[in-house]
């Protein structure tokens, strides 16, 4: 581990802050592509998180995990990486179990939690306006 789990952290997190901003310019010109590039990247982002959730655990011990991980938001992010990773399989996988998840999101329980959700947040927000 040649920079660390917390210095990969904290650049990882300066990364993200970036592509944040490169996302709002992005969306504030005429060009789709760069939007396409930028939806393409947090689209990836998510599931790697979900992905990393579980990993992480596991990956940590080896050597230069969090290195590569910054490496690849660096590709992905800078590098037209996300665009390319999409391309090659991204796309196929999320066609072949766009379905299952369809269906998934349509069960009674995830709607009441949605439902749910909803409600707490409009509560929240209705005693968020209250204390201004």
């Amino acid at each position: 581990m040649i920079l660390g789990g917390a210095v990969t952290a904290f650049a990882t997190r300066c990364l993200l802050v970036f592509y944040g901003y490169k996302s709002y310019k992005s969306i504030e010109t005429t060009a789709w592509k760069d939007d396409a590039h930028w939806l393409t990247f947090w689209m990836l982002y998510a599931f790697l998180q979900w992905f990393e959730f579980w990993l992480d655990y596991f990956m940590f011990k080896f050597p230069f995990y969090f290195e590569a991980k910054l490496v690849l938001y660096v590709y992905l992010g800078l590098f037209a990486g996300a665009t390319k990773v999409y391309e090659m399989g991204g796309k196929r996988a999320i066609q072949t179990t766009e379905g299952a998840v369809e269906q998934f999101s349509q069960r009674k329980e995830v709607q009441d939690t949605l439902q749910a959700v909803k409600a707490q947040q409009n509560r929240l927000m209705q005693q968020f306006s209250k204390k201004e």
